[in-house]
């Protein structure tokens, strides 16, 4: 099947997972970053304070979502992701009137839980369920969403700052989601799509015996896929969220990084879709070491590249993991462990992705306040990177085995 056939055929479902993934934009570091500087002016807080702040939240909202991510296993994905964005916009008039830094904590509680975590993770999971042979494509595709968030929001919200306060633009993000996506996403979803059979299906990658969440926890395999993944989250989240003060330290315009990031969600959309094709010819997991290489390569620019004409450089590479890396991640999981069970496995990624995105602004912040700078932090990251790849080399022919559940 072409990709326009596949798209012509599944345009409905696909599309509510891409809106599933815009949506959580609201909710994602690159959106709630552009508002840091007025935050923690209103509230007096400094780097350290306000990341550790975001910390503590988004560290709480990954643990309630290992046990809420569940409930895509019971729930359809149309009533799930609906009052996710319900959820959502409820805590944007939150954000966008409450003069308490309790409630302040609170919002980013729920703009985290229900942005970053239980709205990707319903489209990722239907879309790892619903389709097979074509899971790639599907996954990518949805991929989109998130993508085209990046690539429009931040720069709409800097501009926006020119008229309106941030206050003003986190009421209109909450009129949005309930405008706009909530009625999308219900018309996309509210049909179930019968899954491929992926025992017929000639692409597909995968075991037919699919595991608990149990026996997941006791592989080893899980473990090394997730030190891998999470490297993602972690440093994209800490580069986005301490953005101003990366640009302020380097001598750049305030817009310098928002402007580039439509030229990295179009590479990002490229490569994500280069990577869904890839996965249903290889497999995930044959593609997973090749995708922390360039993440390295991109801090290791960012960290050492002074001038302003190295940003798209280093956006562009990084777009090569961040595009691959959403569908490659989700994709892996059902190909080892099979999709009867994949909303509570994936629930556990999707906490941890939480988790290691938490870690980021708080570790980086405290880094800052003691006079570590970015470009240290991201010279000593790169490092990290590299060494991940050489793991997932050395052990990807245990990777590609099927294996039963013990």
């Amino acid at each position: 099947m072409t990709f326009f056939e596949f798209l012509q055929r599944n345009l409905r479902w696909v599309a509510g997972g891409f809106l599933l993934g815009f949506g959580s934009s609201f909710g994602q570091t690159f959106f709630i970053a552009q508002f840091s500087s007025q935050i923690r002016e209103t509230y007096s807080l400094s780097h350290g304070d306000f990341g550790s702040i975001y910390m503590f939240a988004t560290l709480a909202s990954a643990a309630t979502l290992i046990y809420l991510g569940r409930i895509v296993d019971y729930y359809r994905p149309v009533v799930v992701g609906c009052a996710a964005i319900i959820i959502l916009a409820g805590f944007s008039f939150l954000m966008s009137w409450h003069n308490s830094i309790i409630l302040l904590a609170i919002c980013l509680y729920g703009l985290r839980l229900f942005g970053q975590g239980m709205l990707p993770h319903t489209s990722q999971t239907a879309m790892s369920r619903w389709f097979h042979g074509s899971r790639g494509k599907a996954l990518s595709l949805a991929s989109f969403g998130n993508m085209a968030g990046e690539a429009l929001l931040p720069l709409a919200a800097v501009s926006l700052m020119v008229v309106f306060s941030w206050r003003d633009l986190w009421s209109a993000a909450g009129i949005t989601l309930l405008v706009f996506f909530l009625p999308l996403a219900y018309l996309t979803l509210k049909k179930d799509r019968t899954p491929e059979n992926p025992l017929e299906s000639s692409g597909s990658n995968g075991p037919a015996v699919s595991w608990t969440r149990k026996q997941v926890m006791s592989d080893w395999r899980f473990w090394v896929v997730m030190t891998a993944v999470l490297a993602v989250p972690f440093l994209v989240t800490g580069l986005m969220f301490h953005q101003v003060h990366f640009m302020e330290a380097k001598g750049w315009a305030r817009t310098v990084i928002p402007s580039y990031l439509p030229l990295y969600a179009a590479a990002g959309a490229v490569f994500s879709m280069t990577a869904g094709m890839l996965i249903d010819r290889f497999s995930a997991v044959s593609l997973l070491p090749l995708s922390v290489v360039p993440l390295g390569v991109s801090v290791l620019v960012f960290a050492f590249g002074g001038e302003e004409y190295f940003v798209p450089i280093a956006m562009i590479i990084l777009a090569i993991t961040v595009g691959s890396w959403g569908a490659i991640a989700s994709a892996v999981l059902a190909e080892l462990y099979g999709t009867a069970h994949l909303g509570s496995i994936r629930a556990i990624y999707s906490a941890l992705m939480v988790f290691a995105s938490a870690l980021a602004p708080g570790l980086m912040g405290i880094l800052l306040d003691n006079g570590i700078e970015l470009d240290t932090q991201f010279a000593f990251s790169s490092l990290y990177c590299f060494g991940l790849g050489l793991i997932l080399f050395a052990v990807k022919p245990q990777l590609m085995l099927v294996r039963s559940p013990a």
